[in-house]
């Protein structure tokens, strides 16, 4: 009997498993796709720049989720599944448009989040948030004129609360700092470090005032200051700990060496001191700076070969159709399988030729000069060497010879397009830094067209403002970094207009 009953259980365990099991596959075939859609759409921002089509399309996923726990007519889930993905893919092509007009709410936005304006200013961030909902919400109806206005309010509005949230989080934290500092007698211990806190909160809260509406600058003044006051302090704490110790000069230099070797020793550097520490600084720069190329390049170098692979195995399968297909004469499916198979080997040539290409333009720069790397099929041209003046967007003549190796590089490649991008750093207005970038990559084409034969066709400009960095803004290297040229060469793959995917 108490065998039978263990069988009967063993049974009804399993059957339940495999019921659960049987559930999840369903679940996960039913919702796989409109779930990846819907992480797009996340990722495009559309709850905010397409807000209306976005809440229908979760209105609808929730509906199939209910129905799907409730046992719910498959038809019933499939037919709000459905619904869900057309609202979501509306939702992402909206946000393409939207993103373009709200440009500026939207890097207001961001800087509202970094300064975290919806922790240390609720009230005003909500009211941005509404206000900008409703923008969207208007640019879907069709009304530009009312979104754009709604849009220029959301701005104010977020600037509002990326300040109040800047002086609420930052610059009260640096003051308590700041003030448990003075408490302790830190100014004693460490003066200069205290009076520079001190002066940055001054300098702070001076560039609030008369920018109210630029707040960067507040911001990385602001952090500094809280930085300053807790390094016053473990510098302070610091010295206390050494005088106990009785260290002399010759103590405290090896100690400054001494992180400085481990992290040469990490990067497999044998660092030496014998002539100070720039020697040593430049060489960990030099090597990070190296590997961080490398790996770019690497990067383009893996999906060149996983490009070659897919290829090539495309390739392999026509050449299989064909042989399938070989009966006397060729058959129609034989025929397109060549066809296809001689654009297959086409593509394959001229990915090598950029290979190849990519190649010559990498020997026609220095280090100095611009960094050359691949992002996909695209080459990248980071023109490093070209400075322009503070909020200025004038060629120097010393960048002459620079620009005559750009215009030798485009001209490897015959027909690709060239866009040439501006980009700026965060400090100053958001307005003003856009239009900047805009003028600069301008600047660039006016003088390859007025100095160099050119195909005017073949370029275009653009500018990015500060919403694309690639180093940080909180620092001055960084901030040099992101203020640049980015020309990208566009190459043509071939003639892709057969289909590679067709059997029919």
């Amino acid at each position: 009997m108490r065998k039978i009953i263990k069988l009967l259980t063993t049974i009804t365990v399993m059957f339940i498993s495999g019921a659960y099991i049987y559930g999840q596959g369903m679940q996960t075939s039913l919702f796989n796709d409109v779930d990846k859609i819907m992480l797009a759409a996340t990722e495009s921002q559309a709850d905010v720049l397409s807000p209306k089509a976005y809440e229908e399309g979760m209105e609808a996923y929730k509906k199939a989720k209910d129905a799907y726990k409730d046992d719910g007519e498959i038809s019933e889930i499939k037919q709000n599944i459905t619904q869900a993905g057309g609202k979501f893919t509306e939702a992402i092509d909206n946000s393409k448009v939207s993103a373009v007009m709200f440009a500026n709410s939207l890097s207001a936005r961001k800087d509202a989040i970094n300064a975290e304006a919806g922790s240390f200013s609720k009230d005003s961030w909500m009211e941005a948030e509404e206000t900008m909902k409703d923008a969207a919400e208007e640019l879907e109806k069709g009304d530009a004129d009312d979104a754009k206005e709604k849009a220029s309010t959301a701005s104010e509005l977020y600037r509002k609360a990326e300040l109040e949230s800047i002086k609420a989080n930052y610059l009260t934290n640096a003051k308590k700092l700041l003030e448990h500092a003075d408490d302790n007698k830190v100014d004693k211990r460490a003066p200069k470090t205290f009076n520079e806190a001190k002066g940055l909160i001054n300098q702070a809260e001076k560039e609030l005032v008369e920018n109210r509406y630029d707040t960067d600058e507040a911001r990385y003044l602001a952090k500094q200051a809280e930085y300053k006051a807790s390094l016053a302090m473990n510098i302070a704490q610091q010295e206390e700990i050494l005088a106990d110790r009785d260290f002399e000069a010759e103590d405290y230099i090896l100690m400054v060496y001494e992180p400085l070797n481990t992290i040469g020793e990490n990067l497999n550097l044998d660092l030496k001191f014998d002539k100070g520490i720039q020697g040593p600084v430049s060489e960990i720069l030099t090597k990070t700076n190296k590997d961080a190329f490398r790996i770019s390049s690497l990067e383009a170098e893996l999906y060149n070969s996983k490009m070659a692979n897919q290829n090539m195995t495309e390739m392999l399968a026509e050449q299989q159709k064909i042989q399938e297909n070989m009966e006397g004469q060729l058959s129609e499916d034989a025929v397109q399988a060549q066809k296809r198979q001689q654009v297959l080997q086409a593509r394959i040539d001229r990915i090598a030729d950029i290979d190849s290409k990519f190649d010559k333009i990498q020997q026609i720069f220095n280090a100095e000069e611009a960094l050359v790397f691949r992002q996909k099929d695209n080459i990248i041209i980071r023109m490093v060497g070209v400075n322009f003046d503070i909020g200025k967007a004038e060629i120097k003549q010393e960048d002459y010879a620079l620009l005559a190796k750009l215009e030798k590089a485009i001209g490897t490649f015959d027909n690709a397009s060239v866009v040439i991008e501006g980009h700026t750093d965060s400090q100053g207005a958001d307005d003003n830094n856009l239009e900047l970038s805009e003028q600069r990559a301008a600047a660039v084409l006016s003088y390859l067209s007025a100095n160099i034969n050119i195909d005017k066709s073949r370029f275009s400009t653009t500018g990015y403002g500060e919403s694309k960095p690639v180093a940080n803004n909180e620092t001055k290297q960084g901030r040099t970094q992101n203020r640049r040229i980015d020309v990208i060469i566009v190459p043509t793959i071939g003639d892709t207009t057969l289909s590679l995917g067709s059997n029919e």
